[in-house]
């Protein structure tokens, strides 16, 4: 993930004419080819019902969560359906189609084709260059963020793509753990890249519609998991009645979401500015990755238990482990998410008046 700077350099990066208040719909048909990556994720995870299958699904997850971090900033930044913004997110939607259906076949097995990993794995090297050449032209003459950027993504692209290619050659157990590497390596270098530097976020607006947009993209995809399982298996009371439980979670973690967190972030962060609004938004965004990985984890559990009951087997350790640690997941994200925007009291004994109670750096 890469986050896009204020192209007049300012300390401040107020909304102009330029900047987005509200998505697009070219970026929320962006958003809709992640409703099929999510839901191979969530049958990748679902293969083989054990920790290995669900930290592979996790890896392929991280990846895929980078690339949409990437360009929802970038679009945040300027609006998405002009000039190379656009260009940008059409090449985009085209990558990201091809990675997802590389997806089921991402983890060959012994001496089988390695052409869905290496295509998955290019492709995600793809889809950051593009990034990259299109951020670095909207800088301009801005050679403070053209630095910025090309600090970021010259420690990033490369260690990440070696990863990912020589992770898909090696296969097995080496290819999952070099795919959860990159996913570490990405996340950690655009932090520590991006202390201190010139990145800025135009629009709260346009950020928390964006981040309450794939939210949703993942609690489809939950309900999608929810029909398939149901349409699976033969249909008896009992197998609705497991359905409307399920489909009652994720209307749950729906209203845990949108409820208060995401409007009162969504305010929070508009009344922060410079540094520091870009800052706060950045953990929301990681800590997004852990809310959608949540509610992934909870549609692979609720699944998995209705096509048991279905079938009219117990339900398996598995799915209540996948839908225990989803909710989990869910809700210590969020509610980081919540903590993390919050106003920050300045100690008194900095407080340079006796009025000023919060710190806006």
């Amino acid at each position: 993930m890469s986050k896009p700077t204020d192209l007049t350099g300012t300390a401040r990066a107020p909304v102009s004419a330029a900047a987005p208040e509200r998505a697009t719909p070219l970026e929320l048909f962006f958003d809709l080819v992640y409703v099929f990556a999510f839901t191979q994720v969530t049958h990748l995870m679902a293969d083989g019902e054990n920790f290995t299958s669900v930290l592979a699904g996790l890896a392929v997850l991280g990846v895929l969560w980078w690339s949409w971090a990437s360009y929802a900033w970038l679009a945040n930044q300027q609006i998405a359906d002009r000039g190379a913004v656009r260009v940008g997110l059409l090449g985009a939607i085209a990558i990201v189609l091809v990675l997802s259906i590389a997806i089921p076949e991402a983890y060959p097995e012994e001496n089988g084709s390695l052409f869905a990993a290496l295509l998955f794995s290019i492709g995600f090297m793809v889809l950051s260059v593009v990034y990259t050449v299109v951020t670095l032209g909207l800088a301009g003459a801005d050679w403070a963020l053209r630095r910025q950027v090309l600090r970021t993504m010259g420690v990033t692209i490369l260690p990440v793509a070696a990863a990912l290619i020589v992770g898909a050659v090696l296969g097995g157990t080496a290819q999952l753990v070099l795919w959860l590497t990159a996913v570490a390596i990405e996340g950690a270098t655009v932090y520590l890249t991006s202390r201190g530097g010139q990145w800025r976020l135009p629009s709260a607006a346009h950020y928390a519609e964006r981040h309450g947009l794939v939210v949703i993209l993942a609690l489809g995809e939950s309900i999608i998991s929810i029909g398939l399982a149901a349409s699976h298996s033969p249909l008896t009371p009992v197998v609705v009645g497991a359905s409307l439980l399920a489909v009652c979670l994720s209307l749950g973690l729906w209203r845990v979401y949108f409820g208060e967190v995401s409007p009162t972030a969504e305010r929070q962060i508009n009344a922060l500015s410079g540094q520091r609004r870009a800052a706060v938004a950045t953990v929301g965004t990681y800590l997004h990755l852990g809310i959608v990985a949540g509610i992934l984890l909870a549609s692979l559990g609720m699944g998995g238990a209705i096509e048991r009951i279905g079938s009219g087997e117990p339900i398996a350790l598995f799915s209540w482990a996948a839908l225990a640690g989803g909710v989990v997941l869910f809700l210590a994200s969020t509610a980081s998410y919540a903590r993390a925007v919050r106003p920050r009291l300045t100690p008194v004994s900095r407080r340079p008046s006796r009025g000023a109670t919060v710190s806006r750096t």
